[in-house]
C-alpha cells in the first residue's frame, strides 16, 4: 500500500506528492521494524513510541505516524491517537478482514473466556471453520498463537484476523475487555454480534467508577450498532444489560437467564448432570461434562451468539454433551487420588461462584486465596470476606506481585477473614502451593485461585515461569516418597 493512501484513509494531505514509497508492513516496536514497515508511534504505560522514531526510520521504516510532528526523512502523518488510529490504518493494510468474516464479541467482567471457548467449539463441533482470540491465546486451524493481552493490540488483532481468512476461517470468536475498548485495540473491527455475561467488582484502579466501567464494556455495543452487526445478547438478570442495550439500540436483542422465572429468549437451566435448554417452543434437556451453576449463563450466552450465524438450534444444542470447559477453569488436576482445583477467580464474584460449586459436606474445602500486585486493591477485603465464608480453612499469599509489597497484599486480604477462620499465610506463591499439596494429601478438597491457565509470574517487571499444575503433582509426588518429574 501507498503511504498516501493511508495518509487519504486517515482524512490527511501530504506535503511532499512526490515522496510516497511503499509501505510493506506495520510495526509499533522499533526493535521489529523490517525495510518498508509503517512505524506507529504508541504512547505506552512505560515508554512513548516517539522516542524511537528515529531508530525505526534508521532500521527502514517508510513512514511514521505520529501524534506531533517529528523531524524526520520519510513522510510522518500526525493523528490525535495513534492508539485508535492504529486499528482503522490495520484494517485498510489488511483489506478489512472483519469484514470477511463473523466476527462474535464477548466482554463482561467474568466468564469470558468460558463463554468465548464454549461459542468456539459449538462452532467448530458444528464444522464451520472457526477461529478464536482470547485470554488463553489465538487458536485456527492447526495454529495456537500466544498473545500479551486478553485483547491483542490492534495490528497485531488484524494480522490475525487477516492470517485467519486467508486459512479459510468463517466465524472468529474475539474476546473483549473493557481495556481493550478504551485504548482502541478493536478499531476497525467489524462485529457481526457480541454477548454481554455480566458486571461486577473489578479494575477501579483503571476505571474510576462502576458506572464508567460499564460504559466502557458498552463500548462494544456500540461499535456493533455503528459497524451494522446483527445482534447483541444480553444476561436478563444482571441490571448492566440495560446500559449495554443503549448503546445499540436499533440492533436485535438476544436475552437470556439461567431461571423460569425470568423471562427471556433463551433459558439454560442447571440440573447438575445436564442442562434444560428453552428457546421458544424448543426445549430439550442435554448431558454435560461440566460443573458450576454459573456456567449455565455462559453457555446460554455462547447459544445466543451462534444462533446469530443462521445454525439450527437444534444442531447447536446437540454439540453441548461434548463441551469442556477452557484450562484453568474450575480444572481438576491430574491426580486421582487427591481433589485439588485451579480456578481463574480473581473478582469477588468470579470467586464466590467457585466457591460455592466446590463447597460440599463430603469434605473440608481448602482455599489457596491470592491477589495480584499494583492491582485493584479495593476488592481484596470481599475477596478475603467471601473466601472466609466458603472455606473450612485459608492458605493466603500472592500472585504476581510486581512492584507492590507482598506483605500489603496479604494484609489487605486477611482484612476481609473472620476472626474464627482458620489461616496460614505465604509471601511465596510457591510455599503455599507446597502446604496445599499437604492438605490434599490429608483428603481436603483444594482449590488455588487467582491465575488459572496462568503460566508466570510477574515479579517486577519479569515475567517467571510458573507452572502451578506442576509445582503441585511435584510436591505431592515428594510427599508419597516419589520422584518429581524434571
Amino acid at each position: 500500500m501507498r503511504t498516501k493512501r493511508l495518509s487519504a484513509i486517515l482524512g490527511n494531505e501530504m506535503d511532499d506528492i512526490g515522496h510516497d514509497p511503499w509501505v510493506t508492513g506495520i510495526e509499533t516496536d522499533s526493535r521489529k521494524v523490517n525495510s518498508g514497515d509503517l512505524f506507529f508511534c504508541i504512547r505506552g504505560y512505560t515508554v512513548d513510541g516517539h522516542e524511537f522514531a528515529e531508530d525505526a526510520v534508521a532500521k527502514g521504516a517508510s513512514a511514521v505516524i505520529s501524534e506531533y510532528p517529528l523531524d524526520l526523512t520519510v513522510p510522518n502523518i500526525v493523528v490525535p491517537d495513534t492508539k485508535r488510529t492504529a486499528g482503522t490504518v490495520a484494517s485498510a493494510f489488511y483489506d478489512h478482514p472483519s469484514h470477511r468474516m463473523r466476527v462474535y464479541g464477548v466482554t463482561g467482567t467474568n466468564g469470558k473466556t468460558t463463554t468465548a471457548t464454549l461459542t468456539y467449539d459449538l462452532l467448530r463441533l458444528s464444522g464451520r471453520q472457526v477461529g478464536i482470540v482470547s485470554t488463553i491465546g489465538a487458536r485456527y486451524n492447526e495454529k495456537t498463537l500466544k498473545t500479551a493481552n486478553t485483547t491483542p493490540e490492534a495490528i497485531v488483532l488484524h494480522r490475525i484476523l487477516a492470517d485467519m481468512v486467508d486459512e479459510g476461517v468463517t466465524d472468529c470468536v474475539l474476546e473483549v475487555s473493557s481495556h481493550a475498548m478504551m485504548e482502541g485495540r478493536v478499531e476497525g473491527i467489524h462485529f457481526h454480534a457480541a454477548a454481554f455475561t455480566n458486571l461486577t467488582h473489578d479494575h477501579l484502579d483503571y476505571h474510576r467508577s462502576m458506572d464508567e466501567y460499564a460504559r466502557a464494556k458498552a463500548r462494544l455495543f456500540e461499535q456493533v450498532e455503528l459497524t451494522d452487526g446483527d445482534a447483541i445478547i444480553l444476561n436478563a438478570q444482571d441490571d448492566a444489560s440495560r446500559i449495554m442495550a443503549s448503546f445499540a439500540p436499533t440492533r436485535h436483542r438476544i436475552m437470556y437467564s439461567t431461571t423460569e422465572e425470568v423471562p427471556a429468549d433463551i433459558q439454560v437451566i442447571w440440573l447438575e448432570d445436564t442442562v434444560l435448554v428453552k428457546m421458544k417452543e424448543f426445549k430439550i434437556e442435554v448431558p454435560i461434562r461440566f460443573m458450576g451453576a454459573f456456567n449455565a449463563a455462559n453457555l446460554a450466552a455462547a447459544i445466543g451468539l451462534v444462533t446469530t450465524s443462521d445454525m439450527a438450534l437444534r444442531t447447536i444444542v446437540s454439540n453441548v454433551p461434548a463441551l469442556t470447559l477452557p484450562k484453568g477453569r474450575l480444572e481438576r488436576l491430574d491426580t486421582e487420588d487427591v481433589e485439588i482445583y485451579i480456578d481463574y477467580a480473581h473478582t469477588p464474584d468470579g470467586l464466590e461462584k467457585c466457591l460455592s460449586t466446590l463447597q460440599g459436606e463430603d469434605r473440608s474445602l481448602v482455599v489457596v486465596l491470592s491477589a495480584a500486585g499494583d492491582r485493584d486493591p479495593t476488592k481484596r477485603e470481599e475477596m478475603g470476606r467471601i473466601a472466609s465464608f466458603y472455606s473450612n480453612e485459608l492458605i493466603v499469599t500472592v500472585h504476581d506481585v510486581r512492584t507492590e509489597d507482598p506483605k500489603k497484599i496479604i494484609s489487605d486480604l486477611l482484612k476481609g477473614i473472620d476472626s474464627n477462620t482458620r489461616y496460614v499465610t505465604f509471601e511465596a506463591r510457591a510455599d503455599a502451593l507446597r502446604h496445599a499439596a499437604l492438605q490434599a494429601l490429608e483428603g481436603k478438597r483444594v482449590v488455588v485461585v487467582g491465575k488459572g491457565h496462568d503460566h508466570v509470574e510477574r515479579v517486577g517487571r519479569q515475567a517467571i515461569p510458573f507452572n502451578e499444575s506442576d509445582i503441585l503433582l511435584d510436591e505431592l509426588k515428594k510427599l508419597k516418597g516419589q520422584e518429581p518429574a524434571v
